[in-house]
């Protein structure tokens, strides 16, 4: 989960609905001020996050030159999503993404954010047709390995199919607080961060909890999809190890490439700085 410096959007940042053959996904949009779009970024973000995980990155994207879209996958707060379990694997994430990519004119540059990054391999190899490029952000190949970790997401998975998703948020808010690094955020943001945790349909939130306990590695196969990869993380990112993530980029052929000064989310951490990488490996071909 990113948290947001601000809750005002930059200049130019605007919501809109994207609408899709699949239904209708929440976004936060940016263009450019002059001049015609380079091309269609797509955003896509991880866990108990949000489009607003973007927000700074849409402005620096636009500023670049190109169109930025930056969505809430299905179920997740500001768009609404089904009661059924089965309507959220990765196969159903990943064909949400296809539908965006073509809504927006396909050959999107799609980038995945942390679980969003599993999400964006699951859409290229559903159709690597309507994508340009694939940036997994601060993602990794498969599943958590750790054991810390799936414990902790063990048991948000049975708090949100046991319990009511405030009591869910305050029980996880309680133990985050816990680590040392832990710090607190202004009153306003801190509300901000409560009302988006519970505006998720809990049965999306759980399901999403569970594909970071079952996702299998796929490298290989985005490695042979014929759209173009890069790997980028931030200098004291705390999700995935980096050196998993090192060895997923050797897979795939490249170099992961470093966000300096940024943790897990170098869209809120270093958003100039991780433009510049993804707008130039956009460039590179």
């Amino acid at each position: 989960m990113s948290t947001p410096r601000s809750l005002t959007l930059p200049g130019g940042v605007v919501p809109a609905t994207l609408d899709t053959d699949r239904g209708s996904f929440a976004t936060l949009q940016a263009v450019p001020d002059i001049g015609i779009p380079l091309g269609t970024v797509l955003l896509v973000p991880g866990w108990t996050g949000s489009k607003e995980d973007f927000t700074p990155l849409v402005a620096e994207l636009a500023a670049w030159g190109w169109r930025a879209v930056a969505v809430d996958q299905r179920g997740q707060h500001e768009t609404p999503g089904p009661d059924d379990p089965a309507s959220y694997t990765l196969a159903e994430f990943g064909a949400d993404v296809v539908a965006m990519s073509k809504a927006l004119g396909g050959y999107s540059q799609l980038v995945g954010h942390s679980f969003g990054g599993l999400v964006a391999r699951e859409a290229v190899l559903t159709d690597p047709s309507v994508f340009s490029t694939i940036t997994l952000l601060c993602s990794g190949p498969a599943a958590f390995a750790d054991e810390a970790k799936r414990q902790g997401l063990e048991m948000l998975a049975y708090g949100l199919d046991n319990l009511p998703i405030d009591q869910v948020y305050s029980l996880k808010l309680e133990h985050d607080r816990k680590d040392p690094s832990w710090v607190e955020p202004p009153a306003d943001i801190a509300a901000w961060l409560r009302r988006r945790f519970t505006a998720n349909a809990p049965v999306s939130l759980a399901s999403i909890t569970r594909r970071l306990l079952d996702s299998e590695d796929r490298t290989d196969q985005l490695a042979k999809s014929g759209v173009r990869a890069q790997v980028v993380y931030g200098e004291t990112d705390d999700g995935w190890p980096r050196p998993i993530q090192d060895t997923m980029a050797e897979v795939l052929g490249i170099s992961p490439q470093v966000v300096p000064d940024a943790g897990h989310s170098p869209a809120i951490d270093q958003p100039k700085a991780t433009a510049r990488l993804l707008v130039e490996f956009f460039h590179d071909k």
